[in-house]
């Protein structure tokens, strides 16, 4: 059973320990993106319009895309969600929350829904800092319009944009639960290091044109990119796919946590 003290206990704690200033880590390159392309040290080499002018929603895309194509967000979130867990199990702090609940079900929950909304929070921190970057930064010079709709990227609009940024996001349900799942076995770096390599599989399947890949969320997200999007049932079916597989994961580490003998 899913214990609401457990997830209001980790939102708190998660808001004042200093390591989860690790989150803010996207935010804070997003910042350093915009610098450097008004700056003219980065270049952002995707195809524009006839201007090369970018709207806000055009710049968030391509912005989104260098974090998340590199697999930097999604590292950021994993080596939170490591320690989190797997972390707390080495040191033995996550007695304390079965004294207080008695039910490893309830906690395992608790704290993958904590990981998950602070992992939300980062992702849209990033997202803002990149609104923000663009109007302080580029919406003034050559290389921005100062519009907010997105048209010439690929001709995508801003529906679009947040919709392969949106199937994206979906994708960090699985990974943080395959990492709450593997934390039960190795302690916290190794669960970071394969559950980073699960991310980079998972990313290059998507990219793939097998029969798995299309039960992946972000696959749909790249064929919306390239104009094969058809309608929007595969892409709703891949992500309640993820969801049923997301709980069967959550489903397995509940398992292995109500036998493990906690010292």
């Amino acid at each position: 059973m899913f214990s609401w003290k457990v997830l209001k206990s980790e939102l708190y704690k998660n808001i004042s320990r200093k390591s989860t200033l690790i989150l803010l880590i996207p935010a804070a390159l997003s910042l350093l993106i915009a610098i450097g392309v008004r700056s003219g040290a980065l270049e952002l080499t995707l195809t524009t319009g006839e201007t090369g002018a970018l709207s806000c929603m055009d710049y968030l895309f391509l912005s989104w895309t260098v974090l998340s194509s590199l697999g930097i967000t999604g590292i950021i979130l994993l080596l939170f969600s490591s320690f989190a867990f797997s972390g707390e199990i080495e040191r033995g702090q996550i007695r304390l929350y079965l004294l207080r609940t008695g039910k490893r079900s309830g906690v395992l929950l608790g704290k993958y829904l904590a990981s998950v909304i602070s992992s939300l929070c980062s992702v849209l921190a990033a997202l803002a800092c990149t609104v923000i970057s663009y109007y302080w930064l580029i919406a003034g010079s050559s290389l921005g319009n100062g519009g907010f709709h997105g048209s010439a990227v690929g001709g995508l609009g801003t529906g679009e944009i947040l919709a392969y940024i949106g199937l994206g996001l979906v994708m960090y349900l699985l990974w943080i639960s395959v990492t709450f799942l593997i934390g039960l076995f190795c302690g916290p770096f190794v669960t970071f290091i394969l559950s980073a390599v699960f991310l980079y599989g998972g990313n290059y399947l998507a990219a793939r044109e097998t029969a798995f890949s299309k039960l992946l969320p972000a696959y749909w997200g790249n064929q919306l990119l390239t104009g094969e999007w058809d309608s929007w049932l595969p892409a709703a079916a891949a992500t309640v796919f993820l969801l049923l597989l997301v709980c069967l994961i959550l489903g397995a580490a509940i398992w292995r946590f109500s036998r493990m003998d906690m010292r």
